[in-house]
């Protein structure tokens, strides 16, 4: 009798080790924890590549100049300027920094709709002096409808990249915040 009282059994010390036992969980859980976050914060850095700041500014860039070309449409030597040339190939070049699929989609969208839209836009015309009394051929009316044909799809163009825009920034947000907590 003696020996079975003196006999402690294991669930008769479950009060000793619990308090170990909840700290060794409490530090794997932690461990892993910061584990998965580690890594989450390295797959959105990643995914928000290099210079967020500067591809925020050449979108809005390029949001600008198709709001213009929507608003009134560009002939050809509008995008041969200086500032404008460069606007779909600094959008082109920052893709490849981009690991995010849905956000690189966008960018490309975004390009794609900058070198339609220039390619469609009407070619340049010299100054139109017309008298009061001209009366236009059908060469001239031709030729008109061709124009205004044109600027329609240059116009469309220009919608398509703006909704890419969209997307892309609003993208670039949810990487941000994810990322930066913003």
């Amino acid at each position: 009798m003696t020996s079975l009282a003196a006999a402690t059994l294991w669930w008769h010390d479950w009060l000793k080790w619990t308090p170990g036992w909840l700290a060794f969980a409490w530090a794997v859980g932690n461990g892993i924890y910061l584990g998965i976050r580690k890594m989450l914060d390295r797959r959105n850095m990643l995914a928000l590549g290099t210079a967020p700041d500067d591809l925020r500014t050449a979108l809005i860039t390029a949001r600008t100049r198709l709001e213009d070309i929507v608003a009134e449409g560009r002939r050809a030597d509008w995008f041969a300027a200086e500032e404008r040339r460069e606007t779909g190939r600094a959008i082109k070049d920052m893709i490849g920094r981009r690991t995010d699929e849905t956000l690189r989609e966008h960018l490309t969208g975004v390009v794609a709709a900058w070198t339609e839209a220039s390619a469609r836009a009407p070619g340049a015309t010299g100054p139109m002096m017309r008298w009061s009394d001209h009366v236009t051929t059908p060469q001239e009316r031709a030729e008109s409808a061709r124009v205004q044909e044109q600027f329609r799809k240059e116009t469309e163009e220009a919608r398509k990249g703006l909704a890419h825009i969209t997307g892309a920034l609003m993208r670039l947000d949810d990487l941000e915040r994810r990322t930066h907590g913003r």
